[in-house]
């Protein structure tokens, strides 16, 4: 308790606390007594209460659209092995039907049987890539042709490959990476600079959300039945990422010398990061904040409410008629 309240310092701490103190003495007070002094103690307070409620109210709906305000975790990768070779097997069952490295076709061979029956393409990666172009990976491939990602997709058993160009990949590449650094995967100092990513596969999901493979390839009508299966899809099928990576050579650098380029350790084993998407729940509390104003603010309208019908019901049973008068006014 000592160590918490020495934590506590006066700016920003306690000057924090004191400004939204004031404020919400300024602000709300001065509203309840402006309505107070009109309509009377209780009354007032009913009013005031009401409309700040009412107030929270629709802004606890804007925070629950757009998830933002008072938000809970965000979406995250969240591990589930670490594969370090696919010959002694995994212990997630969706992996097993992914084929290993050593099952996948040859990358630059891949490319290549493709591009000779299209030399239009073979012409434009020239321009882009550079003459002598070479596919190291899968990933390299149908980024430069994506059109190659849907037979790929297809010996890959349900699995499906993320381009490079796919912003999805670089979320999953960075979580790998933590992951990797954590468990210690290549020593106790591992860093990126030890290993090469190679490939990133993803597995369920909402299949409607997927991206186009190539931009434009959908209508704006498929586009639009995308989105509406989407949002009738309530729950969610669990999302499974696996990134491949391969450790480095070695390489010694002279002092004053740049680093040279990471090379691959052919002889190394391909690791096999897998991972589960964690939705979070961003929307979970202001989803709660707004049920919590919504159901005050309409209780206090009720009460709001019933305090006029009984009103009404007083002066319309009122006589003048059959009031009495004070002594001495007759």
């Amino acid at each position: 308790m000592t160590l918490f309240f020495s934590a506590i310092s006066f700016d920003p701490n306690i000057r924090g606390a004191l400004v939204v103190a004031v404020g919400v003495v300024v602000l709300c007070g001065s509203v309840y007594l402006l309505l107070a002094t009109n309509t009377g103690v209780r009354n007032g307070f009913l009013i005031a209460a009401a409309g700040l409620m009412g107030w929270m109210f629709s802004m606890g709906i804007i925070w629950w659209i757009y998830g933002i305000g008072l938000r809970g975790t965000d979406p995250s990768w969240s591990s589930k092995e670490i594969n370090f070779s696919r010959s002694d097997g995994v212990a997630t069952e969706v992996v097993e039907r992914l084929p290993a490295s050593a099952d996948l076709p040859d990358p630059q061979t891949f490319l290549s049987d493709y591009l000779a029956t299209n030399p239009e393409l073979a012409q434009k990666i020239a321009d882009t890539e550079g003459e002598g172009f070479t596919a190291r990976t899968l990933t390299d491939a149908v980024t430069v042709a994506p059109t190659l990602k849907e037979p790929l997709d297809g010996q890959l058993e349900g699995w499906r490959i993320l381009p490079a160009t796919d912003s999805r990949r670089g979320d999953a590449v960075a979580s790998a990476d933590a992951l990797l650094a954590e468990a210690g995967a290549f020593g106790q100092s591992t860093s990126t600079s030890m290993y090469t990513v190679k490939d990133v596969f993803f597995y369920g999901g909402k299949s409607a959300s997927e991206p186009e493979t190539v931009k434009g390839e959908r209508s704006a009508l498929d586009r639009a039945w995308r989105r509406v299966v989407t949002i009738f899809e309530p729950l969610n099928p669990p999302l499974y990422a696996a990134v491949t990576v391969q450790k480095n050579v070695e390489q010694i650098v002279a002092p004053g010398e740049a680093p040279p380029p990471p090379k691959v350790d052919e002889s190394a084993d391909t690791v096999t990061v897998v991972m589960v998407r964690n939705l979070g729940t961003r929307r979970l509390i202001p989803f709660l904040f707004t049920l919590f104003s919504g159901l005050v603010f309409f209780a206090l309208v009720w009460m709001l409410h019933n305090r006029d019908k009984r009103a009404m019901a007083a002066r319309s049973d009122w006589d003048p008629s059959q009031a009495e008068l004070p002594a001495g006014t007759r």
